[in-house]
C-alpha cells in the first residue's frame, strides 16, 4: 500500500512536470521519492525471499511431524511388546523363586543325608570293631570252649545284630522312610484322590501331576499313589508328650519269658494324635489301627474315639482321648519296631562303661561321697555320667541295646569325654563285670519332654 501511494504521487508529479516547468525543489523531491521506491522494492524482495525460506521450513516441519507420527506408532508398538515382556519377566521371577525354594530344600536334604552318612560311618566302625573282636576270639579259641566263652560270643553277635538294625534307622524321618521325599500310599476300597490329598495336606493337582493320572475320578484299589514330602518335620508327630515317669513298659521287655510289643504310657485324659496322616483300618472298642502309608501301621490302644473304619486322619487333629494307659505299637514293613524311637534324637555310637561311688577314691565320710554332679544321690541304672559338651546335664538318654529304661544325665567324670557314657551301679563287682561296650545312643527331644 505504501508503494502504491508513492507510485501515485510520483505519477502525479510526472504529469505536473510535463505540463509545466518544474522547479529545482520539486526535482529533488522526485529524486528522493524514487530512492525510497528503490529501497521499498529491495525490502519487498527480501520479504519474498524470507517467505520462500519460511515455506521451505514449513515443508521440513511437515516432514518432521510425519516422522514423529511414525515414531509414535513404533513407540506404542514397543510399549505393547514391553507389556508382554513384563508379564514374561513376572512369570520368570515366580519360577526363579520356586527354583530357589527347591534349591534350599535340596540343600537341606543334602545336609541331612551327609549327617546320616556320618552317623552310619560311626555305626559301621562299631560293627567292624565288634566283628574284629569276634575274629580274634575265634582265632585264639582253645579246643575246649567254656560255657562262658560261648555266652560272650553270643552277646557280641547279638550286639552286632542290634547295631546293624540301628543302621537302618538313625532318626524318626529315616525310620518312617520319609527321607525318600515321598509317602507311598496303596489305594483301598472307598478311597478317592481328593480325600487322600486332604489328609496328607497336598494339592489335588500335585497328586495328579506326580502320579500321571489322566482321570482323577478313576483310581483303582491297589494302585500306588506317590505323595510328596517337602519337609518330614511337618509330617512326623509323636502321639503324646511324655515324661520318663509316664513310661510304664518298654518295647522288647520280657514278661513271663515273652518279649512285649509296643509300649505303655500313662496319659490319662490326654489327646492322642496320629504319628502320620493315614486311613483307619479298624476300630475295636478302645483300639484304633491306622495305615500311614510307606508300609507303616500303628496301633493306638486305650483311647475313646469317634473314628470309624475308612476315615482319614491328619496330624493336626487328635484321634481320641486316653482313658488312663495309652498302648502304642509301631509296625514297619510288617515288623514291630520300638515306638520310643519316634520321641528321640539320635546322638551317635557311644562307648558305655559302668561305675560306682568307689571309683573316684572318696571315702564314705567325704561330704560329696555318693553325690552326683547335680547334687543328688545317683540311682542305679538310671543315673549316667556324660560329657556335658556332648550331652547336656539333665538330658533324658535312651540306650535301647543296653536296657529298657530312660537314663538321666546327672553326673560327669574326668575320664568321660566325647562319645562316652558311664552308667552308675551301686555294686563294684557289677561295674567291673559289665566291661566296655559300644551302643547307639538317643536323647528324648526337648520339645517332646516339655
Amino acid at each position: 500500500m505504501q508503494l502504491q501511494n508513492i507510485e501515485e504521487r510520483v505519477e502525479k508529479i510526472e504529469k505536473l512536470s510535463t505540463s509545466q516547468n518544474v522547479n529545482t525543489v520539486q526535482s529533488q523531491q522526485i529524486q528522493k521519492m524514487q530512492n525510497q521506491l528503490v529501497q521499498i522494492t529491495d525490502s519487498v524482495s527480501k520479504l519474498e525471499n524470507s517467505v520462500g525460506q519460511l515455506q521451505q521450513k514449513v515443508a521440513t516441519i511437515d516432514k518432521v511431524q510425519a516422522s514423529l507420527e511414525q515414531l509414535s506408532k513404533r513407540v506404542e508398538k514397543v510399549e505393547s511388546v514391553n507389556g508382554s515382556n513384563n508379564n514374561a519377566i513376572s512369570d520368570l521371577t515366580k519360577k526363579l523363586a520356586t527354583v530357589e525354594k527347591n534349591v534350599t530344600t535340596v540343600q537341606s536334604r543334602v545336609a541331612s543325608l551327609e549327617n546320616q552318612i556320618k552317623q552310619i560311618d560311626n555305626l559301621q566302625k562299631g560293627i567292624d570293631s565288634l566283628s574284629a573282636q569276634v575274629r580274634n576270639i575265634q582265632q585264639n579259641m582253645p579246643q575246649k570252649i567254656s560255657q562262658s566263652d560261648i555266652e560272650f560270643l553270643k552277646q557280641l553277635q547279638q550286639q552286632i545284630i542290634e547295631l546293624k538294625s540301628a543302621l537302618q534307622s538313625t532318626d524318626p524321618a529315616t525310620l518312617l522312610k520319609l527321607n525318600t521325599g515321598y509317602i507311598y500310599y496303596i489305594v483301598k476300597s472307598g478311597d478317592n484322590l481328593s480325600s487322600i490329598a486332604s489328609a496328607y495336606k497336598v494339592s489335588l493337582n500335585s497328586l495328579i501331576s506326580i502320579n500321571d493320572i489322566k482321570d482323577a475320578s478313576k483310581i483303582s484299589v491297589g494302585q500306588l499313589i506317590k505323595i510328596p514330602v517337602d519337609d518330614p518335620k511337618n509330617y512326623v508327630r509323636v502321639p503324646v508328650k511324655i515324661q520318663p515317669t509316664d513310661i510304664l513298659s518298654y518295647h522288647g521287655q520280657e514278661r513271663n519269658g515273652v518279649k512285649t510289643i509296643g509300649m505303655d504310657i500313662y496319659a490319662k485324659g490326654k489327646d492322642i494324635y496320629p504319628i502320620l496322616p493315614g486311613k483307619v483300618l479298624n476300630v475295636d472298642n478302645t483300639t484304633v489301627t491306622i495305615d500311614h502309608g510307606n508300609m507303616i501301621m500303628a496301633i493306638y490302644g486305650g483311647i475313646n474315639t469317634s473314628l470309624k473304619p475308612g476315615n482319614f486322619v491328619s496330624v493336626d487333629k487328635p484321634i481320641g482321648q486316653c482313658i488312663d494307659v495309652f498302648h502304642f505299637e509301631l509296625y514297619i514293613d510288617g515288623e514291630p519296631r520300638d515306638p520310643l524311637r519316634l520321641f528321640t534324637e539320635y546322638k551317635g555310637i557311644f562307648t558305655v562303661t559302668f561305675y560306682s561311688e568307689w571309683d573316684d577314691g572318696k571315702v564314705p565320710i567325704h561330704p560329696t561321697f555318693r553325690i552326683a554332679r547335680n547334687g543328688r544321690v545317683p540311682q542305679q541304672f538310671l543315673t549316667i555320667a556324660v560329657d556335658p559338651t556332648v550331652i547336656p546335664l539333665g538330658s533324658l538318654v535312651y540306650i535301647p541295646t543296653l536296657a529298657n529304661v530312660v537314663f538321666i544325665a546327672e553326673d560327669t567324670g574326668s575320664a568321660i569325654k566325647g562319645n562316652r557314657i558311664d552308667v552308675y551301679v551301686s555294686d563294684v563287682r557289677l561295674a567291673l563285670n559289665n566291661g566296655i561296650t559300644p551302643h547307639p545312643v538317643y536323647i528324648i527331644r526337648p520339645e517332646i519332654n516339655n
